[in-house]
């Protein structure tokens, strides 16, 4: 080792001698468990040897006195990613202006330039908290948002494994349910709607679904699966590959209401009635179902309560300074019937 640099000790001085970078160092001291062990004390000790002393006053301004949360969010324009994260914008909105805190929102294709805007934000120190709507952090040029050490809570993705606290709609137990009802009016045979492989909701909301029909049935190989996306057209798509089945199952659980909007008006427009031909449920809770006829019954993750619970416990974390041991939080999700349910004939 080194001979200890003269003066005061810095982050710089403590990153150079563990040869790592000083965002590293950083996380290690503030936020522990978002490091691995081998590293964290590896930077632990070489900071006791320099004898480096953290600012506590500068680091609860530089984290503290901003008293504005970054919303990330990807960007998908005119999809139901959109509609609900607006809807859990809204929620989030709602309680930080109680708490008087502002929000700054930052929409990203993952690109290197929304990526970096967004990276600015947060290694610059301009806000205190992050609420992440995707499936990763963003990371550019060598930097990771992970490695910034802010308070961090992800809305509407598991990401407990990256050690971020997630808050996540109940998916799996309402498609569970979902088979449940349907089988309760009698129906053997189902459909379900999915979205695309790598969406974590759809791959939840499937797994429901074969878990649902393996209680009820014994078996989950009679499943029809019909691959969509996000959108009304996507659905439309997967009214199509079901009108061109020949032994149509009765009942149809689409993965997102979007995608049942679609469904609903081609099967419709092609002559079958609904529910007496098929019924059909699905997720999210979009008010427009309501409107419609016949009305689509689904399960409603209300985006705005999650919101709204996601950001009071990342005002939590920034206010308290410590950290919560990160864990994935699934709010239920509730049933709204509509007109879209029947017996099979």
């Amino acid at each position: 080792m080194t001979s200890p640099p003269k003066g005061k000790v810095s982050l710089q001085d403590v990153a150079k001698e563990a040869g790592v970078s000083v965002s590293t160092v950083s996380r290690a001291l503030s936020f522990p468990d978002r490091i691995s062990k081998k590293t964290r004390e590896k930077v632990l000790r070489i900071a006791q040897e320099l004898g480096y002393h953290p600012n506590i006053a500068a680091r609860n301004l530089r984290l503290g006195h901003s008293r504005t949360i970054l919303a990330v969010m990807p960007n998908h324009k005119g999809s139901i990613i959109s509609t609900v994260a607006g809807e859990a914008i809204a929620g989030i909105q709602k309680y930080i202006s109680t708490q008087g805190y502002a929000l700054s929102v930052v929409t990203t294709d993952f690109t290197t330039a929304t990526s970096n805007h967004a990276l600015d934000l947060v290694f610059g120190r301009q806000v205190s908290g992050v609420i992440l709507f995707a499936a990763q952090p963003p990371a550019s040029d060598g930097r990771d948002m992970l490695d910034a050490g802010l308070p961090m809570v992800s809305l509407t993705e598991d990401l407990a494994h990256l050690g971020i606290r997630s808050v996540v709609s109940s998916d799996r137990q309402s498609m569970i349910e979902a088979v449940g009802r349907l089988a309760d009016l009698g129906h053997e045979r189902f459909a379900f709607i999915s979205g695309p492989p790598n969406s974590y909701h759809s791959t939840q909301r499937e797994a429901g679904v074969r878990s649902g029909l393996l209680q009820r049935f014994g078996t989950d190989a009679g499943l029809t699966k019909i691959v969509a996306d996000f959108s009304v057209d996507t659905g439309v798509s997967a009214a199509h590959q079901y009108l061109a089945l020949t032994d149509r199952p009765s009942a149809v659980i689409s993965w997102a209401d979007e995608v049942a909007l679609g469904f609903q008006s081609t099967v419709m427009t092609a002559g079958l009635s609904i529910p007496r031909d098929l019924s059909l449920i699905s997720f999210d809770g979009l008010h427009a179902l309501r409107f419609l006829r016949p009305s689509i019954s689904t399960y409603d993750q209300s985006p705005g309560r999650l919101g709204g619970f996601a950001a009071q416990l990342l005002v939590e974390e920034i206010e308290t300074g410590t950290p919560p041991e990160a864990r994935l939080i699934e709010i239920p999700a509730a049933f709204r019937p509509g007109d879209s349910l029947a017996p099979p004939r």
